[in-house]
């Protein structure tokens, strides 16, 4: 499986600390920043947020990752780094899969036509509604006792739960062409 992980507006979660990091052997994983993607490496954190969503920084990023992205690829965006490639499949990206954490701007975004899950913790006051979570993306999940930031902890159950849900969900069915998903998304 070829995982294509997407960071968040501080360039986290940490590599060790990611959820690609309890994935099985066979992943292969490609790390991309916000920052880089939008050709801004000098910002982080607020002001790359800034840039981002008032700027038109977004569009720099999701035009990158349009070119960037294949089919065989599963998406992994870490909060704005998950809208950031929910917007680039909505505008046309190939991806086999997109998993998104904590991405709490897709409130603003409608259905895209690929299997996609997103998860939040339950505690992220800035979570989509229930609305949102019932009609637009392909499933969720919420994860009591969690923060916004629970994907930062890789001791977390919830992080836990998820690499396990990507690896089971990601790998092709016996016989199944490879870049269809082995089986619904949860």
């Amino acid at each position: 499986m070829r995982l294509c992980i997407v960071t968040d507006i501080f360039d986290q979660p940490d590599l060790g600390c990611c959820i690609s990091a309890l994935m099985p052997d066979d992943t292969a994983c490609e790390v991309l920043g916000l920052a880089a993607l939008c050709a801004r490496p000098d910002l982080a954190g607020e002001t790359l947020h800034q840039h981002l969503f008032s700027q038109g920084g977004m569009d720099a990023v999701v035009s990158a990752l349009r070119a960037h992205l294949a089919p065989d690829v599963v998406g992994l965006g870490y909060s704005a780094g998950g809208t950031a490639l929910w917007r680039a499949v909505r505008l046309g990206a190939p991806m086999r899969a997109l998993y998104c954490v904590s991405s709490t701007r897709l409130r603003d975004e409608a259905a895209i036509a690929i299997p996609n899950h997103v998860m939040f913790g339950a505690l992220d006051a800035n979570a989509p509604g229930a609305d949102w979570l019932e009609h637009v993306p392909g499933g969720y999940s919420l994860f009591d006792g969690c923060d916004h930031s629970f994907y930062t902890k890789p001791e977390s159950p919830a992080v836990k739960r998820i690499a396990r849900m990507i690896a089971q969900q990601c790998r092709p069915a016996a016989g199944a062409h490879p870049h269809h998903l082995g089986g619904a998304m949860p």
